[in-house]
């Protein structure tokens, strides 16, 4: 015997009606049925308890993440090269070169 089966996601209301998403795309005859939750009612996890879950992970494995140091350097030598780089961009729409009148 060829088993055909197909999921459908569905709502159970409070009379025990299920009202599937849409049609079957099965044959029509004898069908068993097995519901499951699809998803958990319950309080739902924000960015920032996800973010703590993760650094707590993070630090659990021994990795410490960057320091407020490292982040500073690194975001103080982006904009240096990004000043440098309108500087650049400055100069060529004024035909000149960096430095140069």
């Amino acid at each position: 015997m060829n088993a055909m089966e197909e999921t459908i996601d569905a709502t159970l209301d409070s009379n025990a009606q299920l009202r599937l998403a849409r049609p079957p795309r099965l044959p029509s005859g004898p069908v068993r049925v097995t519901i499951r939750v699809a998803r958990a009612d319950g309080p739902r996890r924000s960015l920032g308890d996800v973010i703590r879950e993760i650094a707590a992970d993070q630090r659990s494995r021994g990795f410490s993440g960057r320091s407020v140091a490292d982040l500073c350097a690194e975001e103080n030598a982006c904009l240096a090269e990004d000043a440098e780089r309108d500087a650049e961009l400055d100069a060529a729409r004024r035909g000149t070169q960096p430095g140069r009148p």
